[in-house]
């Protein structure tokens, strides 16, 4: 059985130097998508490219946080790729012990450069008959923590703009599926310093889990799935003991 439904055959993944967003890319161009893959990192995305030449990459060097660039940027590259069906909006940050400046930067890539991408997207998606957009949040986007509050609300953010353009997209039957993924832990650079994980999953075990729930139109997807019990078990627990266990 083939994970990926072939009726949408051009797929955008803002955010695919490294990690989920590579191995997403890597799985979409083996079932022979037309893939765009974004990133501030122009190198690593080449050596993507490189890596499966008989695929076909569109690459385009991005910084969600520049704004103005990051729009314009996606528009050339939907042009170059004749169209879109599926956008995959991967690109965040997060610190371990962020100061100011972290945080700031964490709400300009996180939130700003975030809804900007999904805003784009919609239009364009309202305008040509409707598409896919895929926001990468995070188990974070279910409560707080004391150590990184700003990532979290960041996530939280994330979850309830999807939210909204879903109900946008039933209200006025735009035909356009809005779909958050909530990884837990996953073994990537961002998370090298966590301490205490458990779950862990591959980028390509997360990948495939999300293209499948992309296939299914899931709305909110967690990654792996035994991360659903650990998110209804945090709705329930109140800030002290949170504060406790972390």
């Amino acid at each position: 059985m083939k994970i990926i439904e072939i009726m949408n055959k051009k797929v955008i993944i803002i955010g695919a130097t490294s990690g989920i967003g590579k191995a997403l890319a890597e799985q979409y161009a083996s079932a022979d998508y037309i893939v765009g893959i974004t990133g501030r990192r122009i190198e690593l995305l080449d050596q993507l490219a490189l890596s499966m030449p008989q695929k076909k990459f569109h690459i385009k060097e991005m910084d969600v946080a520049d704004i103005s660039s990051s729009r314009k940027g996606l528009a050339q590259l939907v042009q170059e790729m004749g169209g879109m069906d599926i956008i995959i909006i991967n690109a965040g940050v997060g610190f371990p012990k962020p100061n100011f400046e972290k945080e700031l930067q964490t709400i300009d890539i996180n939130v700003r450069g975030f809804m900007s991408i999904a805003q784009w997207s919609y239009a364009f998606f309202s305008e040509n008959g409707g598409g896919k957009i895929v926001g990468i949040s995070s188990v974070a986007a279910v409560r707080s923590s004391p150590y990184a509050p700003e990532y979290h609300a960041s996530k939280a953010f994330v979850a309830s703009y999807l939210e909204g353009l879903r109900m946008r997209s039933i209200k006025r039957n735009n035909k356009i599926e809005v779909i958050e993924i909530r990884p837990g832990f996953v073994d990537t650079a961002m998370t090298k310093s966590n301490k205490g994980m458990f779950w862990i999953a591959t980028p390509q075990k997360a990948a495939k889990q999300i293209i499948e729930a992309i296939n299914r139109n899931i709305p909110v997807a967690y990654v792996t799935k035994r991360y659903w019990f650990l998110a209804q078990f945090l709705k329930l627990v109140p800030d002290w003991l949170i504060a406790k266990l972390m």
